[in-house]
Order: C-alpha cells, then sequence, then structure tokens
C-alpha cells in the first residue's frame, strides 16, 4: 500500500518481551478484514527476541513500520507511535492479545457511520494456564450503551467515567479528535497509564459509541510484566487520579463530571488498596491520608454532598480522610461503623486545624506550624 492516504485504521503496538505471544498478535492484525491499516510495531527495548520477529515481518508486509525505544515504558512508545500514525483513526493493541479478524473494519465501520471519537470493542478474557475463555465483569454503567445508544459527558456527566472499562487496547480513536484536543499518555506512570488516556478522552469526546460482540480475546498468563510494573509502581496509583483531576479542572470540567470523577478514583484506590500485601497496604493508606491525598482527591466533598454511591467505598474514603492507618486498623477489629456526621465533624476540625496552622505561619514566620 503505497498511497498514505488510503490508511484508515493506524494500529500502535508497544513490544515488551513478547516473544511468545507476538506472532499471535501481529498475524492476527495483519489477517484482519480491513486492509487498509498500517501496523506500527514499536519495540520498547525488548531482551528476549522480540526485535528478530518484528523485523521479519516489517521485511514480509509494506504496512508494517517499526519504531525501536530503550525501555522507556509503555506510555512513551505509544506516544512514539502516536506521532507518527497516518491513519484516519488509531487503536492501541497489545501485543499478547488475540484478535477477531473483523475487529478493526467492524470499528471503523461504525466510527464512520456515528461519527465518533470513540469506538469500543467487546472483549473477554483468554486464560493462558487453562485455555479457557472467560467472561469479563462488565463496567459498572455499560447499560448506557444499550440500543446501539451514542454516549457523551454531556448527556451522562454522572457516569461517563463507568460506562466503559480504563483499558486503551479495545478502543479505537479519531485521530483528528485526539491531535485538537491535544491527548496522550502520561509518560510519568508505568501502571496503569492507559486509565489517564481513557479517562481524559472520555471526558472530552462528544460521541462515544460500542460494539457488543466479542471481538478481542485478553490474554493473562503467569509472570505478565504488567504484574510487575504494578508491584513495583502501585504507589503511582493516586497520582493518576490527581492528574486527571488537574486535567479536568485545566478543561472545565471537573465540576460537571464531579459525581462520575469521585466514585472513579475512590473506587479504584480501594480496590487497589485491598490487593496490597500489608507493608504496601500501611503505605498506600499514608499516601492518601497524611500525605493530603484523600482530600486533594476531593473525597471530602464527595461525602459531603452525599455522592459515593457503594457503601464500602464511601467508608474506606471517609477512614482515609480523618484516620491513620493504625487507627483505621482498631477501628474494624473493633467492628466499628463511620457514620457520615462523625466524618465531617472530624473534617471540620482538620480544616480549622490548618487554618490555625497558616495563620501561625503568617504571624510567626515559618514555612509551617504544626497544631
Amino acid at each position: 500500500m503505497s498511497n498514505t492516504d488510503s490508511i484508515k485504521v493506524s494500529v500502535v503496538m508497544p513490544v515488551y518481551n513478547s516473544y511468545d505471544y507476538l506472532r499471535c498478535a501481529i498475524d492476527g492484525v495483519l489477517g484482519q478484514t480491513l486492509e487498509d491499516i498500517e501496523l506500527i510495531l514499536v519495540d520498547d527495548g525488548s531482551t528476549d527476541r522480540s526485535l528478530d520477529i518484528i523485523k521479519e515481518y516489517k521485511e514480509k508486509d509494506s504496512r508494517v513500520r517499526v519504531i525501536t525505544e530503550s525501555n522507556a515504558g509503555p506510555s512513551w512508545a505509544r506516544n512514539r507511535g502516536l506521532a507518527r500514525i497516518r491513519g484516519r483513526y488509531v487503536i492501541f493493541l497489545d501485543s499478547d492479545d488475540i484478535y477477531e479478524p473483523e475487529l478493526i473494519e467492524r470499528l471503523y465501520l461504525a466510527a464512520e457511520r456515528d461519527g465518533l471519537d470513540i469506538a469500543i470493542a467487546e472483549y473477554d478474557i483468554y486464560n493462558q494456564r487453562t485455555g479457557a475463555f472467560e467472561h469479563k465483569i462488565p463496567a459498572d454503567r455499560a447499560d448506557i450503551f444499550e440500543g446501539g445508544r451514542i454516549v457523551s459527558k454531556q448527556d451522562n456527566p454522572s457516569v461517563i467515567f463507568q460506562c466503559a472499562e480504563s483499558y486503551v487496547w479495545n478502543k479505537l480513536f479519531s485521530a483528528s479528535f485526539l491531535q485538537s484536543r491535544e491527548l496522550s499518555f502520561d509518560q510519568d506512570l508505568r501502571v496503569f497509564e492507559d486509565v489517564y488516556m481513557v479517562m481524559t478522552s472520555l471526558a472530552l469526546a462528544d460521541r462515544v459509541g460500542k460494539i457488543n460482540d466479542v471481538l478481542i480475546h485478553h490474554r493473562i498468563y503467569p509472570n505478565q510484566s504488567r504484574t510487575k510494573f504494578f508491584n513495583k509502581y502501585y504507589m503511582q496509583v493516586p497520582d493518576i487520579y490527581l492528574r486527571i483531576k488537574d486535567f479536568l479542572m485545566s478543561h472545565g470540567s471537573y465540576l460537571p463530571l464531579l459525581e462520575s470523577f469521585e466514585n472513579l478514583s475512590a473506587s479504584r484506590c480501594f480496590k487497589v488498596y485491598n490487593v496490597l500485601w500489608w507493608e504496601a497496604k500501611h503505605a498506600f493508606w499514608a499516601k492518601l491520608h497524611e500525605g493530603g491525598v484523600a482530600e486533594a482527591l476531593g473525597w471530602d466533598r464527595a461525602i459531603a454532598e452525599g455522592l459515593i454511591w457503594d457503601d464500602e467505598v464511601r467508608e474506606f474514603a471517609s477512614s482515609a480522610l480523618v484516620n491513620t492507618h493504625k487507627a483505621e486498623i482498631k477501628r474494624f477489629r473493633r467492628g466499628l461503623s463511620l457514620k457520615t456526621e462523625t466524618v465531617r465533624g472530624k473534617l471540620r476540625r482538620l480544616r480549622l486545624r490548618k487554618r490555625l496552622a497558616a495563620i501561625l505561619a503568617w504571624m510567626f514566620g515559618k514555612s509551617k506550624y504544626h497544631v
């Protein structure tokens, strides 16, 4: 395909030590029913023989382009690919998943027909160990797509972040939409980097649609690199939502999407906290409480206004605001519950203490004054 104007979809695929599954993923892309595509393979410093496979496919198919990185991380790799796309649409596929042949064509046709900024494909889980295809848990508010509805933050502000999973690999994006809104991956993030990209995109998209048929089989297997990244960088998780909040505020979208964002940030931090080991739980909680991240995320406002839907998430967020981890463990062991009125009272006292500390610091010329 020599005419770049005929490229309908650019596929950006970051590759890092994916030798065992890489051929399957590449064949799945090059064998798509939509042939007017380009495949941009970004090798992120693989130490296995992944780069050999990439070079082999580049020689065989003119639609394959290759970029090499030196282990800069998935965000860097995807952004490098994004900067070089020539298609009208772009999809960021993983190098170890299994793709139905009509995946890209069906997303492309849906996007063209309905003028979509984002087209979402349904997926299931392929368990490499058992060889079984497993149903995944649907997004909390995937129901808003029922009947083929086109959704947006204007029509669904309170649930826009709950309408789709935060994975980037099952979404086709309009290239002009990403470029005009200057959307890209946050290169400082080493874990859950797709959360930032997907949520900031949903916050700005005017038209989002979904295909309900399973078109992607997301492979899970032991010793995945993403698991290793999570174990190393789990403390970045609250930062992801702080960055999303900053993005929303800079685009005037925080208040309109307040309810959806606060439930997103609180529920995801609650989920992550629950899967951490003991020492990690303590450090994670300390960041939320002593580090002031829980308050910075706006959980105090969400609780005060009754915006948190789930009881367990609301209690987690409330405790992270007012209790140290040691106090929380004591409360939990004693079977005590937090009443909303109690939380509000404690938050008022904390705010008064902070104001007093600021006044004393100003009066006595101290950069920090603790009360």
